[in-house]
């Protein structure tokens, strides 16, 4: 397979050494220095250059390319590149900001401009917060198969029940399952008799939203077991009018009180065109007397949505030091995500690795129903549909070939959801979570479908 990609910076990047990783050819078009150089570093053909260039895209062998990917800075030029590719022949994909162009997550109403699937980093991430703010407890949480199945990553830290037991001792819920474990940078797979280690990041599949509080106490349990925790999210306070701060307002609005702080003015007046039950603020979540009069003591969730990053964790630090249950920031980079979470963020989110996953999940086959990038990157939880031409109808999952670094989470059969063992037998339409390495999930399609990877 061969796959064009517009834009070497943070996302380009990270998209490429994925598709590069699981086999695929590539093209890397990019016109600023600084990202060529590091772009360098890749297995790929590197053409200087604007994306929207019919001659730099035919350099780039636009031509016999199955797939195009545009994410440069530049939603136009994603747009035109879209467009040609389209043209040639190629499966189209763009990130696209501007609310100008699209009003959701991931879109197919700009096909009449040749983009296939455009996709919004913002509104991804904050429909992804919208989903963490209706679970019972606020933590860092991927759902599958339609809410039945929910995947969180957790950190085992010095006082966290569970370190240095073995997993087979560690009293989980009963219907979950740890799939997979970070550990020194490793991606490991855990067995029964394995010890967990402090630091250790735990992937946990779920299949209730309420077992979350039961895994946050066996986890965090300075932070968990109050009786607030128990209610859920019913006050939530989001600093930024960003485009992410005023659209998770409007998807939480209707269910949770929410207070939206801005100190710009003109950004407060927007917000409060687009939104209809939300309390909006003059004023800056990093002034203590700002959070304190708006009863900051009284939030189960505080929410930093800016531009800046800075401004985000220090607004969270100042909001759990005044009383804020939870605090969730909005990071510009993915690979300081567990130095967050470990100075007292309970939740880093970035658009840009979010938007990663999103954008992985569309480059492959139609059988992938969903998927999301975790472990900064490093592994993919995907869910995947039992065919009747797949190698592994009717047979128990003992004796099917996964990849090593694979490993199915959880089946769901009929609308229920059970944690596997060996025994289980696969039928057809049964959904299968799967947690797998990237350089894996070319040898976990295999075993689904035959050997296509687009329509």
């Amino acid at each position: 397979m061969y796959a064009v990609i517009a834009g070497a910076g943070e996302v380009g990047f990270h998209i490429a050494r994925a598709l590069y990783e699981e086999g695929y050819n590539l093209a890397v078009i990019e016109k600023d220095d600084k990202a060529l150089a590091e772009a360098e570093n890749l297995d790929a053909l590197i053409i200087k250059g604007s994306a929207a260039s019919p001659k730099k895209l035919k350099e780039a062998g636009i031509e016999t390319a199955d797939v195009f990917i545009g994410v440069t800075g530049s939603d136009e030029a994603n747009i035109i590149g879209a467009a040609i590719a389209k043209s040639r022949g190629a499966k189209t994909i763009a990130r696209i900001n501007s609310s100008e162009y699209i009003d959701e997550p991931v879109s197919g109403k700009l096909a009449n401009l040749g983009i296939d699937v455009a996709i919004s980093p913002e509104l991804v991430a904050a429909t992804k917060m919208s989903r963490m703010m209706a679970l019972p407890s606020l933590m860092d949480v991927e759902s599958f198969s339609q809410g039945r199945v929910h995947v969180v990553e957790v950190r085992v830290k010095k006082f966290s029940r569970a370190a240095g037991k073995q997993i087979k001792d560690i009293p989980l819920p009963p219907q979950s399952n740890i799939v997979a474990i970070l550990r020194g940078g490793e991606v490991v797979m855990p067995y029964g008799e394995d010890k967990l280690k402090i630091n250790d990041r735990l992937l946990l599949a779920l299949s209730s939203p309420h077992d979350l509080l039961r895994v946050e106490d066996l986890f965090y349990p300075k932070t968990a077991g109050r009786e607030e925790e128990k209610r859920g999210v019913e006050t939530v306070m989001i600093m930024g009018a960003s485009r992410v701060g005023v659209h998770l307002a409007r998807f939480i609005e209707k269910r949770a009180k929410v207070i939206l702080l801005d100190s710009d003015e003109e950004a407060c007046a927007r917000a409060s065109e687009q939104l209809s039950n939300t309390l909006v603020i003059n004023g800056s979540g990093t002034e203590e007397e700002v959070l304190v009069e708006e009863g900051i003591d009284n939030v189960d969730a505080f929410v930093a949505t800016t531009h800046h990053e800075d401004t985000n964790i220090l607004s969270c630090l100042l909001a759990k030091e005044y009383g804020a249950r939870k605090a969730v920031a909005i990071i510009n980079r993915p690979e300081l995500k567990s130095m967050f979470e470990h100075i007292g963020i309970d939740v880093a989110i970035s658009p840009r690795l979010t938007t990663i996953g999103t954008i992985l999940q569309h480059t492959y086959s139609t059988d992938i129903l969903s998927m999301s990038v975790m472990f900064n990157g490093k592994a993919r939880v995907l869910e995947m549909e039992v065919k009747s031409e797949s190698k592994i109808v009717g047979k128990p999952l003992s004796k099917i070939h996964f990849p090593k670094y694979a490993r199915v989470g959880a089946i769901v059969r009929k609308g229920e959801v059970r944690i596997p063992t060996g025994d289980d037998i696969l039928m057809i339409g049964d959904k299968l979570v799967i947690f797998a390495r990237s350089d894996s999930i070319q040898k976990v399609e295999k075993l689904f479908t035959r050997p296509t990877l687009f329509i």
